[in-house]
């Protein structure tokens, strides 16, 4: 990656976005038990529902790759029905506003956060076997991806980013979308998280953003997190 690029604008233009969201998570906070970690997963599984959806759509022929749908929210569904969460518990979730993604640029955009933050997922990994003795084959799979699938997409992403110059008005959409893409999930991780899991609940929850819940309460019919996820 040469100085000036499309890739080194990216990623000055989000660090901030990107360390501001993961101070904001407190992923040890949504480690703490089962529950907590299924709410989590269902936050995720919003995202990436309807963001994966929007890229599909997105022609990137061009750049010689399909971005597939379903992607890794199968990966999610897969992880939380092993938790005790059904279609139907999702379902009652409902779905955040779909990213409008006209162009290819600002579809370059909003892959760079999807795919950016899941490479990074992978790192969590030894964290949610610690806490939660789950793994890739057990209610992890979304953390560590589809494997050679996974960096294939990523270096057709790549490919397509060096083919756009970084001051041009491309350049500019790429990195608008990637902004817009990074506001998308700080209001589904954290901004909208405590109504959203809350509108899940087939009883009322009581005030705040979580309910005294142990390990074996049915995720998403408790609220997630904790208070330390709102900071």
């Amino acid at each position: 990656m040469s100085k000036g690029s499309l890739h080194e604008r990216l990623r000055a233009a989000t660090r901030p976005l990107h360390d501001d969201l993961e101070r904001s998570v407190d992923i040890e906070a949504r480690l703490r038990t089962l529950a907590h970690y299924a709410d989590h997963l269902a936050l995720l599984w919003r995202l990436h529902a309807v963001a994966e959806r929007a890229l599909h759509r997105v022609d990137f022929s061009r750049f010689g790759f399909v971005y597939p749908y379903p992607y890794r929210s199968s990966l999610l569904e897969r992880d939380l029905a092993g938790l005790g969460v059904n279609a139907d518990d999702l379902a009652r979730l409902g779905l955040p506003r779909s990213p409008v993604l006209k162009t290819t640029a600002e579809g370059l955009g909003c892959m760079y956060v999807v795919e950016g933050s899941a490479k990074g997922a992978r790192s969590i990994l030894p964290d949610i076997k610690r806490s939660l003795d789950l793994d890739r084959t057990r209610g992890a799979a979304f953390f560590f991806g589809f494997g050679k699938q996974t960096r294939r997409l990523w270096h057709a992403f790549m490919a397509a980013i060096d083919a756009i110059e970084a001051d041009s008005e491309g350049g500019d959409a790429v990195v608008r979308s990637a902004v817009q893409t990074f506001e998308m999930f700080r209001l589904g991780l954290i901004d909208d998280a405590p109504q959203v899991l809350r509108s899940s609940l087939r009883v009322g929850p009581s005030p705040g953003w979580h309910l005294n819940v142990g390990p074996e309460t049915h995720a998403v019919a408790a609220l997630g997190g904790s208070d330390d996820s709102r900071r």
